[in-house]
Parts: C-alpha cells; structure tokens; sequence
C-alpha cells in the first residue's frame, strides 16, 4: 500500500513545479506565488492527482478518486456560486452614471473592462457547471471512476505515471476565469475613480486638483495596493514550505 501524501511533494517528482523551485531565493519565492492553485496548480492540486494515478492498492485508489471527485464538486459549487454573484455585480456596472463628477463621460475602456469581466465571470460559471455535469454523469458509471483516473493518466516516467499537464490546467480553468473577472472589476473602478480626478467642464484648474474625487481616488487606490501586497504574500507564505523541502 502506498504511503504517499495527498498533500505536500512527492518524492522524485520532476516538472516545471520542481525548476521553479530549484532557481535562487527570491527568485524562486517570486514564482512560487503564481503556483498557489490560482493561475497554476501547486502541490495541494498536482500532488493528489499524483498520488491517486500511483497507488497499488485498487480499493485506496478507488476511495481516493471518490474523496477527489467530492471535493471538486464541492470547490465547482463554490466557484459557480461566486462567479454567479460576481457577474451580477459586473452587469449592475451598466447602471452607472456615464458622467462623472468632473463633467467629462467614462472613457470607453473603462466600459470595456466591465464587459470583458462580466464575460470571464459567466465562462466561470458555465465551466464549473460543464466540470461539474461531467463528473456527475461519471460517477453515475459503474466504471467511472477509472474512467476519470484515465483522464488523467499521463506518460510514465521514472517508474511513476505522470499527470497530463493540461488535465490538471483544465480543472483550474473556472478558478481562473474567475480570477479575471476580479481583476477586471477593480482595473475598471480605478481607471473610473483617477479619470474623475482630471480637470473638465465641472473642475477647473483654478479650484485646484485635491477636491473630493481625488481624495476617494488616492484612497481607493492605497486600498487596493495594501489588499494586492496582502494577497500577494499569503499566496507567497502558502507556498514557501514547498520551496523550503
């Protein structure tokens, strides 16, 4: 029976996860924040997968696959919920007073933005529902869960059997579509908030620059840079025992 971890690395794993790690200090710690399981799997997503296509023993493998199959479709639920949420929120953009407190309209990449992640968040939503069919109508199969480790199976190499790369990007693919929506929300919002701090019809320069939209501006600004460096560092901390190993 095997005793490999359904978190953390396996031992002899090779990988562009494994090159990352090997590069020097900062170097390494920069990168290892794009592997928190956002935009690219890390150790909690790659590892299990790793784990499940190698076990010897077919009864831990089948419960295995199940725990695996469980918790995705609870992670898909969660993303669909999310994303379902987010695209509202996106859509009630449209709502918004074209012309701003200076007197000048929205620019139109400000709109654009808006649009492009109200359409990210529906691709998330419409992806976890299509990963979520998929693995429901599977699992309804007297063979299914084979089948969904066959998916997966990749080449062997070194005397274990390799995920297939795009399986495990495939799986992530509504958690980044999501992802992107976000992001195009707040790029939106501070385009929108430092376009009305700009001198127009309503705001000459006699009256000065530093008036109520250019303190929300700064503000928002300062908000959103201490939120990003928060984010940035758990997503770093998250990945540093994997570095260390």
């Amino acid at each position: 029976m095997s005793t490999q971890p359904l978190l953390g690395t396996i031992s002899g794993q090779s990988g562009n996860r494994d090159e990352d790690r090997s590069q020097p200090g900062s170097l390494a710690t920069f990168f290892s924040i794009f592997h928190g399981g956002l935009v690219a799997p890390d150790s909690t997503t790659l590892d299990s997968l790793q784990a499940i296509l190698n076990e010897s023993d077919d009864a831990l493998r089948d419960d295995l696959t199940e725990r695996w199959r469980d918790h995705k479709l609870q992670e898909l639920n969660f993303v669909g919920t999310v994303g379902a949420l987010l695209a509202a929120c996106l859509s009630s953009t449209g709502s918004w007073p074209d012309v701003l407190d200076n007197g000048r309209k929205q620019p139109w990449s400000i709109r654009a933005c808006w649009y492009i992640g109200l359409v990210f968040a529906l691709f998330a939503v419409l992806t976890a529902l299509q990963q979520s069919l998929r693995l429901h109508r599977l699992s309804a199969h007297r063979e299914g869960l084979r089948w969904i480790r066959k998916s997966m199976t990749g080449e062997k190499r070194g005397g274990e059997v390799r995920v297939r790369t795009w399986q495990v990007y495939a799986w992530q693919a509504s958690l980044v579509f999501l992802v992107a929506a976000v992001v195009c929300l707040i790029a939106g919002i501070l385009v929108l908030v430092w376009v009305s701090t700009e001198f127009g019809p309503d705001k000459k320069p006699e009256d000065g620059w530093w008036d109520d939209s250019a303190k929300m501006a700064v503000t928002f600004t300062v908000v959103v840079v201490v939120s990003l460096v928060m984010f940035l560092l758990t997503q770093a901390t998250l990945a540093m025992d994997g570095i260390k190993r």
